[in-house]
Order: structure tokens, then sequence, then C-alpha cells
């Protein structure tokens, strides 16, 4: 202890015996006022508390809680025709100082990463109190993308990531264990909106009170403004964010009403709804601070991952590990785990013997680890609703001329040197029907059983089409397919034979009886189930048709994607877009990614006119029972055409330690970031 220490202690002891006069005198004055002489022990005991508290040893500036709950009429989705109200809960927010400076520094993408601070946010408030976050826990994933902080610089992988982790908020999300969208989506950061009866804008009400991390200030309409606009690539042209693209034929821009309120202005309405583009669900921008991006700059932005979730980042370390600690108080649910830890682990085998061994709560494993491992007690978490359709897209195939939304031209290079690439049916009917042909004898020579019962180990089935309904959807057409290389239609039902006689019928009547050679196949990291597909495909193909692929890419994928948001890749690719997934509603509108309308952005190595005129019809139908017959012939027509070649339904599995965890409410969502471990708020340990 120093003598300024000692001297201040001293001088609080002082002016302790005049505060105590002082407040007994005015309290006698007060109560003589009101004739509340009754009230004088109750009182006298609150002022020697007071005093206890003003005249200790130390000088303490402590943080004091409360909450006061508001009721709010606020709307939410519904159909067009139609406004259902609800009364929600808003917190107060009140304001104190914390004396306690913390200073840190963290690591992100491997470079130094400041962690922003600015004034001193007010404190969310509660009506009862919470126990503070305690304990840590590690744990797995296959993949640690990068993390950025600027929404135009976050690409695919760290666009999710940053708020499945629970470290950014996202407008709504799904209720728990909702997986087929039953319920509307819960309220988050946004408590309401109204859709335009002309479907010309969409408006959103917003929480009032929450505060960014760090003391980045409290969140507005003009940081959702922000943040969805600098992802979008309409109105940031420069943006990679992993949505650009997808808000392009979407979201003309987002203006600012009022502080609380926000319209998004149309480019074009999509009936897909808030769950599909403002849930955690789904793929959309995490919110962050506006305010931080005036004063840093987009480039000094980048390190500084900012947002109001539960979870802060401590540091970001892209391909090593994610490192969060939670707020002492949130606004919407205190964590009960005071430090959690993502690590990469590529090999399936060690991430299993880290489970087995407790050097991680939970893991995503393979799938020929599940059984045992579920025999040893570990259990698995629910509920995503995520079941993988694996598929290759047979990419190249670039035949819309211009934009289908706006009619820009659209300038492509085709590689005709590919076997499965042709020009458009009506500029070369005789070349597409060759290339079709190639692409209809690939689809055959699959073995779809023999991968679910060797590599899925019984788990998941065959796959036909990327996005085709589950095989027991009312609307599947059960039995076998026949194609007529003639016509280059298909009759039937949609489970395509694994027959590779027929398949090298086809290949040779498209001019290939020796087969030929793919240069190169995208099959994801090892250790995923994707490469041994991938693995399993290849060795199928040279054996039954002599097709060879010479170079299996095991690269990260996003040394790949590059070329897919160009539209100069011919190198197929084991996925046909991350909406391949039967936790996808059938109804929903699809082929944007297939078609020209996420030109800007993401796509699947290809633009196909008949994708993107169903994607521009079902996606204004308001009616379900229309939206699932577009589909259905969407399905057949993909089918015949043979971009998307199905192989198999892979169901997205997470097993975690009962021993340690004994609480996790996984949220529903099909964006299989951080292998769709969110909702970490909810985690409650075993106690010891």
């Amino acid at each position: 202890m120093n003598a300024r220490t000692l001297r201040r202690r001293r001088v609080d002891r002082g002016h302790c015996g005049r505060r105590r006069a002082l407040r007994k005198e005015i309290g006698s004055m007060r109560m003589k006022r009101a004739g509340l002489f009754r009230l004088w022990p109750a009182l006298l005991l609150g002022a020697v508390i007071a005093a206890l508290l003003a005249c200790g040893t130390e000088t303490v500036i402590q943080t004091v809680v409360v909450e006061k709950p508001v009721a709010q009429t606020v709307v939410v989705e519904k159909p067009v025709e139609k406004i259902v109200e609800k009364t929600v809960v808003v917190e107060k927010q009140v304001e104190k100082q914390v004396e306690k400076i913390v200073q840190q520094t963290v690591v992100v993408q491997q470079t130094v990463v400041a962690l922003a601070t600015a004034t001193a946010a007010p404190v969310p408030t509660a009506t009862t109190v919470v126990p503070p976050p305690a304990g840590e826990i590690v744990l797995v994933n296959g993949t640690i993308n990068v993390g950025i902080g600027t929404p135009r610089f976050c690409t695919a992988g760290c666009a999710e990531n940053v708020y499945q982790t629970s470290v950014m908020e996202t407008l709504f999300r799904p209720n728990y264990k909702d997986t087929l969208g039953e319920k509307e989506e819960e309220p988050i950061l946004a408590t309401g909106w109204k859709l335009d009866p002309n479907l010309k804008y969409l408006d959103f009400t917003l929480r009032k009170g929450i505060q960014f991390h760090k003391g980045w200030g409290e969140m507005t309409a003009a940081d959702v403004a922000f943040s969805i606009n600098d992802a979008n690539s309409v109105t940031t042209p420069t943006s990679i964010h992993g949505q650009a693209g997808d808000f392009a034929p979407l979201i003309k821009e987002m203006l600012v009403q009022d502080p609380y309120n926000i319209r998004l202005v149309y480019l074009n309405y999509d009936s897909r709804g808030i769950r599909h583009r403002f849930s955690l669900f789904w793929q959309t921008a995490g919110i962050t601070s506006k305010r931080l991006f005036e004063e840093k700059g987009a480039d000094g932005m980048r390190p500084f991952i900012i947002g109001t979730g539960p979870y802060q980042v401590v540091s970001w370390v892209q391909s090593d590990k994610v490192v969060l600690e939670a707020l002492p108080r949130h606004w919407r649910k205190t964590a009960g785990v005071a430090k959690v830890t993502y690590i990469q682990v590529v090999e399936p085998a060690t991430r299993r013997a880290m489970l087995e061994t407790g050097q991680v709560a939970a893991i995503p494993p393979a799938l020929k680890d599940i059984k045992a491992l579920e025999a040893k007690g570990y259990k698995q978490l629910c509920c995503s609703g995520s079941v993988v359709q694996r598929n290759i897209g047979m990419t190249g195939n670039y035949w819309e001329k211009e934009r289908y939304y706006d009619k820009k031209p659209l300038t492509r290079t085709l590689n005709l040197s590919a076997p499965w690439v042709s020009k458009s049916i009506e500029d070369d009917p005789a070349g597409y029907l060759k290339a079709q042909t190639v692409r209809q004898a690939l689809a055959h020579a699959i073995d779809r059983q023999g991968m679910v019962a060797s590599i899925m180990t019984g788990l998941g089935g065959p796959n036909y089409f990327a996005y085709q309904p589950a095989t027991d959807h009312p609307a599947f057409k059960k039995g076998k397919y026949v194609w007529d290389e003639k016509t280059g239609k298909g009759s039937g039902g949609w489970e395509i034979p694994y027959d590779p006689k027929r398949a090298k019928e086809l290949l040779a009547k498209a001019g290939y009886p020796n087969g030929f050679t793919i240069p190169s196949v995208w099959i994801d990291v090892p250790g995923s189930v994707a490469n041994e597909l991938g693995q399993a495909l290849a060795n199928g193909w040279a054996q039954d048709l002599n097709v060879k692929i010479t170079t299996l890419n095991s690269n990260i994928y996003s040394t790949y994607r590059p070329g897919l948001v160009a539209r100069t890749t011919s190198e197929p690719f084991l996925s046909c877009g991350d909406d391949s997934n039967l936790g996808v509603p059938f109804d929903w509108a699809r082929g944007l990614v297939m078609s020209s309308w996420s030109d800007g952005g993401y796509g699947v190595g290809m633009e196909v006119p008949f994708a993107a005129k169903n994607y521009a019809q079902v996606a204004l139908m308001t009616d379900k029972a229309q939206r699932v017959a577009a589909q259905v012939e969407f399905v057949q027509t993909s089918m015949d055409a043979a971009l998307c070649i199905g192989m198999v339904m892979e169901p997205n599995i997470q097993l975690y330690d009962p021993k340690v965890i004994a609480v996790w409410e996984q949220l529903p969502s099909i964006e299989g970031g951080m292998a769709i471990m969110n909702n970490l708020e909810s985690i409650v340990l075993v106690k010891k």
C-alpha cells in the first residue's frame, strides 16, 4: 500500500462522520415534515448500511444492475394481408461507470488485433439475479475460417461465423427445435416488421438500448443499414461478403427512417421471407457498428469484430482457434460459460481421441464414429435440422447472355474442351445434347447405396439432385429414372439407378467410348465427408467408365471460391449451393445460385436460363401449393439437365460430452459455420 492510498483512506474516514451526521439531520427533517417517525428504525438501518458502504477500508465504484420491463407492441411476420401483434419485453439500460480498465491485445488472421475500446456504455439490466459466467469449454471445428470485422471484407465462412459464435447478432433467429419453421422467427435486434402490400419495401422496427461491445455505443438503424449495405454488392460494389451476391438481387438499399426504424427497399421481392435472409437459420449479415467504421475506415476496421452478442472476441486466428469471453451481463441472455474456445482439428480420429480423453467438450465426428461414441454415452446436439445434400456440380456451363433481372450484358468464356461443357441449347442443339449425355453417363455411374453403406455407415440416404425433396416427402417421385438420349428428357421416377453398363453406352454415344480425363475436382479438405465421397467417386468413375480425375483438389474452400464468383471456373466441385439441404423448405424459390440472379457474388459455376426463370417466378408466389408445383417441375428439368448430380444425404451431427455439458439448446440452422455449434449462451455446464 503506497502513501497516497493510505492518505486517501484517512480522508475517506474523516469525511464519514460528517456525512453520517448530515444524513441523520436531513432524514429527521424529512420525516417530521411527512409525519413518518414510525419508519425511523428502518431508515436508521438504511443509513447505517449506507455508512458502512461509504466508510469501508477501500473506495469502490460498483455497477448496480436494474431492469424495468416495458410493454411494447410490435409487428411480426404473417402473410401480406394480415398483420399480427405481439407484446414483448424491452430492457431499460442504466449507465454506471466502472473504474477498472483492462487492456488486451488479441490476434486475428495471424496478425495482431486490438480490441476496440470507446467510451463507457450503459449497462444492460435484469429483473432477477443472474449468476456471472463461469468455467470454460473447448469445442472442435474442422475449419476455422478468417475473422474480419468489416462487412465488405468478411467473405464466406466469415460472414456466417461472426453470428454463429454469438459475437454478432442478427435481426431474428429461429426458435429452439423449430426445424420446420412452423413458428414465427424470434425477434432479436428487430422487434417486428411490416411488408408493403405492393411488395416494394419491408419495414423493420428495432429494439432500443442495445449496446455494442467495448463501448461502441447503442445500436440504431444506422448500424443495421451500414452492416447490410456494406455487405451488399449493389450498394458496395467491391464487397466480397459471403452474401454480397445474395443480397444484390434482393435489396436495393437499406434506408434509415429514424433511429429505431429502417426500410428495406426491394430490388426484387423474395417470398422466402424473414427466415431466409434475416435470421440465424440461414445466411445473413451480423450487425456491427457504423461508428467503428467511421473512426477506423474499411481497412482499419478489419481486426475489430464488434457485435452486440453475449460473447466478445478475445482472439481469432484463421486455421487455428477462436477464443471468446462472455459479457458479464447481456441484454437478452447472459451466458453461463465464461470462456469458449473453438479449435481447428482436421483429422476425425484426432477429434474423437480428444473427446474421449476429455480435452474437448464437443466435436463434429466422422460418421463412422458416431455409433461407437454414442455407445460410450456421448450425445447428439439437438436440433439443427440440417441434412446436407451432397452433389457434384458440373461447372462451366454459362448459358445466359444477360442478367435476368436487369438485362445487364454478360460476358463469359466457355471451356468447350471439357466434355461436360457446351453452349446453350439455342446456340448449339447438337453440342448441348452431347454434353448432356456425358453428364447423364456420369450420373448413372454413381453407386449411391454403396456410398451410404460404406462412407455414411448407413446414415442418411441416396440423393439424386441438389434440390430434390426428401425421399419420404409427398412431392418426391418414387421409381426408376429413365433418360432418353434422343429427346434429352427423362421419365418415370427420380431415382437414378447405378447402372455402369448404361453409363458406358451413353458415354460411347457422346463420343467417348474410351473415357476421358477431368483435370481437377474440388472435394473439400481431408477429413471431411465430401473428401471421402470425392475419392470414392473418382475410383468409381475410373473403374466403370475410364473417366480419370487427375487432381483431387483438397485445398480449403476459400482458395476455390473466387472462380465461382468470377464465373471463370469449369472445375467441378462437390457442392451445388449451400441451400442444397433438406432443412430448406421444399417450396422455397430455387435457382438463384444456378443462374445470373447471383451475378456479382457466389454462384455454382453455371448460369442456366431455366433456373433463372424458376427463381423469378417462385420468389413472387404467395401461395405455397403453387410454389411446390413449380418446384416439382424445376426438379424434373434439372435432373434431365444433370448439372447438379446428386450423391448422398449427409445428416449434420455434432456430439458432446454430457459429463461436461448439462444443457445446450442448438438452434435450427442449415448454415454449417462453426459446425453449427451455435447459441453458446444456452450452454449450462455440469456442476462439479
